[in-house]
């Protein structure tokens, strides 16, 4: 998508983009500040949950293709650090921050799970990389201009992510040579789908989330929570449906609302 030169929803509709944090409202900063340090945590996190299984895919896509993920995910992570630090010194305390935090640390819940199988490395790609997808397509365009311009890559980064998880548990599925290369099948991608789905949900925040409303009057983010949840979940559902396995209950598992 090409990046425009003027916000082009919400209260700032119609003004230049946001360029430097010299521009910002206090609000509009805290906002945008809070937005950019979630996505970097995720993407150090989903470098630390996937390495342990670099290299060990069954087949030599597998294991190029996790490669190029976490490589993906630590870019991403970085270009974040730098944006972070061009808020002076709380934006630099934030981006030394998400250098430390480990296992167990990291703000979103679904990042401090680890992947027990390469089963559960497909299941993460296919559902929380939808999810990350969804997060940065609501960003394209935005109404910071250094952010819109990073979506140009991100989003088509992410969505290979999670086209890969998409094939391979359809692999798991129905495909016999994959099935035996990986030791697994039908049952073992409906226990990853059972895991990582109730995390994915959650991992769209609040619905009632008064931030995700600021971020969308501000021109930050396109949608809101509760909306880009059931984007997901009308994206992602018919895929599971399809291959025969059981949706999980959406309620089930949810630490978040």
């Amino acid at each position: 998508m090409p990046v425009s030169r003027s916000v082009q929803w919400g209260s700032l509709t119609g003004m230049r983009k946001v360029e430097t944090p010299e521009q910002m409202t206090e609000e509009y900063r805290s906002t945008l500040l809070k937005i950019v340090y979630a996505l970097a945590s995720t993407e150090f996190a989903s470098v630390e949950q996937h390495q342990r299984w670099i290299n060990q895919g069954p087949t030599a896509e597998d294991r190029f293709i996790q490669a190029q993920i976490a490589a993906d995910e630590a870019h991403q992570g970085f270009i974040d650090c730098r944006m972070l630090r061009q808020f002076g010194k709380d934006g630099e305390e934030l981006a030394d921050k998400l250098l430390t935090l480990r296992m167990g640390q990291h703000p979103i819940a679904a990042f401090n799970v680890p992947m027990e199988s390469w089963v559960d490395v497909v299941g993460f790609c296919f559902c929380m990389d939808l999810v990350a997808w969804y997060h940065l397509r609501a960003m394209e365009d935005c109404s910071y201009a250094p952010l819109a311009r990073e979506m140009t890559t991100m989003v088509g980064e992410e969505k290979f992510h999670a086209s890969f998880g998409a094939r391979r548990i359809k692999d798991l599925v129905r495909d016999a040579r994959y099935q035996n290369q990986c030791r697994a099948g039908s049952a073992e991608a409906q226990k990853t789908i059972d895991k990582w789905y109730p995390h994915a949900l959650d991992t769209f925040g609040s619905a009632t989330s008064k931030f995700s409303a600021s971020a969308v009057t501000y021109g930050i983010r396109r949608w809101g929570n509760e909306e880009l949840r059931q984007m997901w979940r009308k994206d992602i559902d018919p895929q599971i449906e399809k291959l025969g396995l059981r949706l999980p209950d959406s309620e089930k598992g949810r630490l978040i609302h």
